[in-house]
């Protein structure tokens, strides 16, 4: 098989076909640890053993975007524990002095999906959707995950895809969302005005 780089958001479909993942070729970038997005106000970074894939990195006037995966599948290997794969969209909004948190119903029906099961807790909306999951990822689960909160005046989005059949399109999946949560508090500002 010859050596090719993934598209960004394909990540881990690409990477689960025998793909060379991002990072992976020369002169690719390394994934990273963290990164700042909003100006600083939002500090994101994944759960033990997931990096950010500098690749995917988007900052526009409207909204940051960061894809969250694997450090091990983003390094092709040389960085990393194995983790179970997974790819984590984080999309940061513009400053909003009034931001207020969407209730798990109104995340299933922007998606336009069936909402299989949602809570809020710990400033943290989270909820699972019937469908959706593989029309991003083939191979993936037609379940995912979508999550939203608030940092320092900004809305964070969060929206998991995951192998088809792995436990974090299952219940698992609010737990890694809630592990990406408390990352991107400690680590962000607190108390920040802007």
């Amino acid at each position: 098989m010859t050596r090719k780089r993934c598209l960004p958001g394909l990540i881990l479909l690409l990477c689960l076909a025998g793909c060379m993942p991002p990072g992976s070729g020369t002169g690719s970038p390394p994934p990273l640890a963290r990164t700042a997005l909003a100006d600083g106000a939002v500090v994101v970074a994944g759960a033990e053993g997931y990096c950010i894939d500098p690749v995917t990195l988007s900052r526009r006037k409207d909204r940051d975007f960061a894809v969250i995966a694997s450090c091990n599948i983003l390094s092709g290997g040389t960085t990393g524990r194995v983790v179970a794969p997974v790819m984590i969209t984080v999309t940061v909004g513009t400053l909003d002095p009034t931001p207020t948190l969407p209730a798990p119903a109104m995340l299933a029906q922007e998606a336009g999906q069936t909402l299989v099961r949602g809570d809020t807790r710990n400033g943290l909306v989270v909820a699972q959707l019937a469908g959706g999951g593989s029309d991003l990822l083939e191979g993936g689960d037609p379940r995912y995950w979508r999550g939203a909160f608030v940092q320092n005046g900004h809305m964070v989005g969060l929206a998991l895809y995951a192998p088809q059949g792995s436990v974090l399109a299952g219940p698992d999946g609010a737990a890694m969302l809630r592990a990406v949560h408390e990352q991107i508090g400690r680590l962000s500002p607190s108390g920040l005005t802007q």
